[in-house]
């Protein structure tokens, strides 16, 4: 038995700063390494909101410009978006169509076992460099600060089989192909039919999965570094999977 929400854990280095696919984005600075974002935490996300690219430091959890206070937002799980559903509901319908991004990372993180003992696992592409999710965003206005922060959720589809055993209810990350990312983020792109052509699942064999520590998910003792994507052995009752 596993029990957990969806994609809720990611890894995502400053490599993907530097790696050929992401060049397109023209970044002016450096940007940090988060090698264990979770909700509510803050992660790099591209997105083009006018004709130049952008890069933003984006809260984990979508914010619809209503909320009154970010505890209200916090009351409705907008960190995810079913492809099936997200041109339906209104926390997405319409920034589907012109409010879409990019989030980068180096893995997601995935758990499996019973409460209190559950092993997280690593998955990313089996040439271990950056790749892209697709996400929407928002840019919500605080109404005590009047600052306006950005928020953003990930797209999930139908997993493939090898991530499917890892998950409970089998989704995954919509995983964009390189040559797509800045079709993905062109306002051109606007129908239903065209944008939902991205919602595929990645490729199994172009995937790997491996054990990490349990310190990942840990709310006492959690890790943040490079340590977090170092695999380890996995205890002996732990489920058999291949």
């Amino acid at each position: 038995m596993f029990i957990q929400v969806m994609c809720s854990r990611v890894a995502q280095s400053n490599r993907w700063s530097k790696a050929q696919p992401f060049l397109f984005a023209n970044l002016e600075k450096e940007r940090k390494s988060r090698y264990n974002i979770t909700l509510t935490d803050k992660a790099d996300i591209i997105l083009k909101p006018g004709i130049d690219y952008t890069v933003e430091d984006a809260v984990f959890w979508l914010i619809n410009e209503g909320a009154a206070s970010y505890k209200e937002a916090m009351q409705y799980s907008t960190f995810n978006a079913k492809c099936e559903t997200i041109f339906d509901l209104k926390s997405f319908k319409n920034r589907i169509y012109n409010m879409r991004c990019i989030v980068p990372v180096d893995a997601f993180y995935e758990a499996m076992g019973k409460p209190g003992s559950k092993q997280p696992y690593a998955i990313r592409l089996k040439d271990r460099e950056p790749f892209g999710m697709a996400g929407v965003y928002s840019v919500w206005q605080d109404p005590e600060t009047k600052t306006n922060i950005y928020t953003f959720s990930i797209i999930t589809t139908v997993a493939n089989d090898l991530v499917a055993k890892y998950h409970e209810k089998a989704r995954m990350p919509v995983i964009l192909p390189p040559v797509s990312f800045e079709l993905w983020l062109d306002e051109k792109l606007n129908s239903k039919e065209d944008i939902s052509a991205f919602f595929q699942s990645y490729p199994a064999e172009q995937m790997e999965v491996f054990p990490v520590s349990k310190n990942v998910i840990s709310t006492k003792h959690r890790i943040f570094g490079e340590e977090c994507l170092q695999e380890v052995p996995t205890e002996e009752n732990s489920p058999n999977l291949f």
